[in-house]
């Protein structure tokens, strides 16, 4: 579904990503593990065309989407989630989850069952449908950040870092909802730091060091392997 080859990209002239390839496929959770810059973050945005790479390509359902536009890449089928939520703390629940249908110019019967769809994975949405943003708890923002991602109809949800910051309780629940988007079918493209509860939902695993992918594989396995724990995830 998703297959990235050989990315260089970075910021001006430093270099945060040395060749990194992955891929995706239908129905899967794949993480994306590693320290605090090791280039995970940096990737997502180069496979949702906020950042163009030096060299490399990204293929999408077999479609070249290497330096396409970040809105025709959300046309493609490609939602990205940022890190730190990003929401538009000013406007209402509603109005941010208006901004994520917008690409594809929703008609009002769409975007009523868009919304529903939403309300089915975060019930308190509805309840602070017309309120301001800003004015929602940590992790009602971060369920906010993801409705909003998926008011695009993502055939490809990038999340990025979705449990930072929250109470471990929150957590559970954010990690419980993206096992119910797998259900549904919807694949992910998942960077997290926490590597124990990301492991034991992902199918499969990258794991980041330097720019580069230092080891992949099965979650399972990943998880299970001693030397693996101890070197790459400081388990």
């Amino acid at each position: 579904m998703l297959k990235v080859s050989d990315i260089h990209a970075g910021y001006g002239r430093v270099e945060v990503l040395k060749g990194v390839s992955l891929e995706a496929s239908h129905g899967e959770v794949v993480c994306l593990l590693g320290a605090n810059g090791a280039g995970k973050s940096t990737l997502l945005r180069v496979i949702s065309g906020l950042i163009a790479p030096a060299k490399g390509s990204v293929a999408f359902l077999g479609q070249e989407i290497t330096r396409k536009r970040p809105d025709d890449i959300v046309r493609a089928g490609i939602s990205h989630v940022p890190e730190g939520r990003q929401i538009f703390f000013t406007l209402t629940v509603q109005q941010n989850l208006l901004l994520g249908a917008y690409a594809h110019g929703c008609k009002r019967a769409e975007l009523d069952k868009l919304y529903q769809s939403v309300f089915d994975l975060f019930p308190i949405l509805k309840e602070r449908f017309a309120g301001k943003a800003g004015s929602l708890s940590g992790g009602e923002q971060q369920m906010l950040a993801i409705a909003r991602g998926l008011m695009s109809r993502p055939k490809l949800l990038l999340l990025d870092e979705p449990s930072l910051g929250l109470a471990p309780l929150l957590v559970q629940n954010i990690f419980s909802i993206v096992k119910d988007l797998r259900a549904a079918g919807i694949p992910i493209l998942l960077v997290e730091q926490n590597v124990a509860a990301a492991l034991k939902i992902a199918d499969r695993a990258y794991i980041m060091e330097t720019g580069r992918i230092v080891t992949d594989g099965n979650a399972a396995a990943l998880l299970g392997d001693d030397e693996i724990r101890k070197r790459y995830l400081g388990m």
